[in-house]
């Protein structure tokens, strides 16, 4: 019985370390679009008008705090996994 329980729990940790490891990766993938959205922000702004500087500086911005807090959300996964 002992062993059987044992083996029980140690599948279900491999399991939940392979959903850290997938959750990471999902973080680390919105963490790279962000950061591409942010680019592409910067670089209409350059291209933009006044106004349009202003809200494409703002979406740069947004998108600068969600690749790291996503990118932060990504280590704490894999911290969590290992």
């Amino acid at each position: 019985m002992k062993k059987m329980l044992f083996a029980l729990a140690a599948s279900l940790t491999v399991l939940t370390g392979g959903a850290q490891v997938g959750k990471a990766a999902s973080e680390a993938t919105d963490a790279a679009k962000h950061k591409i959205d942010e680019k592409r922000a910067d670089s209409e702004a350059e291209k933009s008008g006044p106004v349009g500087k202003t809200v494409n500086n703002v979406k740069s911005g947004y998108h600068k705090n969600r690749s790291k807090a996503s990118a932060d959300k990504a280590k704490q996964s894999l911290k969590n996994a290992g």
